[in-house]
């Protein structure tokens, strides 16, 4: 192994984040039903880009796997910039949130 320490650290994460991927059909069902009732016209913006988010959350998790690529190539920032991508998602999530329930009360 080139580097005993990103190997595990990129492994634990990958582990991590495909293991969110299962519960990812029980967010998708659960975010296709939050938006059924009538929304306010100023909440729809931020009930779009929360779905938004939701729906498009597997493109991190996939696109995290990529940091072995980075890792063969002895790049390990890179590798670890790659594999902290879904937490772009997350970010984005605690964003929305935050400014759903700031406009909601």
């Amino acid at each position: 192994m080139k580097n005993q320490k990103a190997f595990t650290i990129l492994l634990i994460l990958n582990i991590f984040y495909s293991l969110a991927l299962l519960l990812y059909p029980m967010m998708l069902i659960g975010a296709a039903f939050s938006s059924g009732a009538p929304i306010d016209p100023a909440l729809k913006w931020y009930v779009n880009a929360y779905l938004l988010i939701i729906v498009s959350y597997p493109l991190g998790p996939f696109l995290s796997y990529f940091c072995w690529m980075f890792y063969k190539r002895l790049s390990f920032r890179w590798a670890y910039v790659m594999a902290n991508l879904p937490l772009l998602w997350v970010l984005a999530f605690i964003i929305i949130e935050f400014l759903l329930q700031r406009t909601h009360s």
